[in-house]
């Protein structure tokens, strides 16, 4: 991973070089912030970016708290600096603009879709809360319809375990908490202690199923999307109805949905691994 020590010439040349139309300023600069983010490998501090925008620092931490409450950029805490948020790569990913694996993901949930009839999604983890970044609906008798920038279960979504399982146990711990979670239907696992116990599987098999935990009804099995390292940077999961006759089960939509993620994680560059291993 290549570190950055601050904005790169160009981004600093284009600062000060692009004329715009008179408009909110304070606005300017927020979209300002969000571009050199962007443009200068996904993580700027907060000195980095007065510098660039030649203002003073107060003004510009002003500005990122702005951005930061309404989940556009978010605070990386190993490094202290910020990335784009969850909002911002939902309206990245509802357009046509490729951000990393978003064109590949589509294209492979809109093959789902297409070919199986499955309703398919890709979800991050952000601040203890699993973010919908893509959704395709299907042509069929079950409709789940959600917006990229939703929020959706950790616990009972076969994506959520996904991204609940790439964590060491000690920080699933810290977000689960130690009460009895939502019972969003009889089949819900509300024991976060159980829960712990079953991510075990998912780990080991390399993906989750999830039969009727978060509609009734509908179940759902989900698969990682790795980067380079290995690391799990998103789930892809996919729903259907259980009761229709139509030859899709658990057995036959697992291997649909891992081989999906697997060339999602491809174009990131991500390994292959057979089980979801902790960190």
């Amino acid at each position: 991973m290549t570190t950055r020590q601050g904005p790169s010439a160009r981004t600093q040349r284009s600062r000060g070089s692009v004329k715009r139309p008179p408009g909110s300023q304070s606005l300017e600069r927020g979209l300002d912030i969000l571009e050199m983010i962007e443009g200068e490998g996904g993580t700027m501090g907060v000195r980095a970016i007065a510098r660039c925008l030649e203002l003073s620092p107060t003004i510009v931490q002003r500005l990122i708290n702005s951005l930061t409450a309404r989940g556009y950029i978010e605070k990386d805490r190993e490094r202290g600096n910020y990335r784009l948020g969850h909002r911002s790569l939902a309206l990245g990913a509802s357009g046509e603009h490729d951000f990393d694996y978003i064109v590949t993901a589509r294209a492979e949930l809109e093959r789902l879709a297409r070919e199986h009839h499955l309703n398919g999604f890709v979800s991050v983890l952000r601040d203890g809360r699993a973010i919908y970044l893509l959704a395709v609906q299907a042509d069929g008798p079950i409709a789940i319809r959600v917006a990229p920038g939703s929020e959706m279960p950790l616990h009972s979504t076969a994506a959520g375990k996904i991204l609940l399982a790439a964590l060491p146990d000690a920080e699933v711990r810290k977000l689960l908490g130690s009460r009895r979670m939502a019972a969003i239907t009889p089949h819900t696992i509300t024991d976060p202690a159980a829960l712990l116990v079953s991510l075990v599987k998912v780990r080991n098999n390399g993906y989750a199923t999830v039969i009727e935990e978060n509609i009734p009804g509908v179940l759902s099995v989900g698969a990682p999307i790795r980067e380079r390292t290995g690391s799990v940077v998103a789930a892809l999961s996919v729903a259907f109805p259980k009761y229709l006759d139509s030859g899709l089960t658990l057995a036959t939509v697992t291997p649909l949905v891992t081989g999906a993620a697997q060339r999602i994680s491809s174009a990131l560059g991500g390994k292959q691994l057979a089980s979801l291993r902790k960190r």
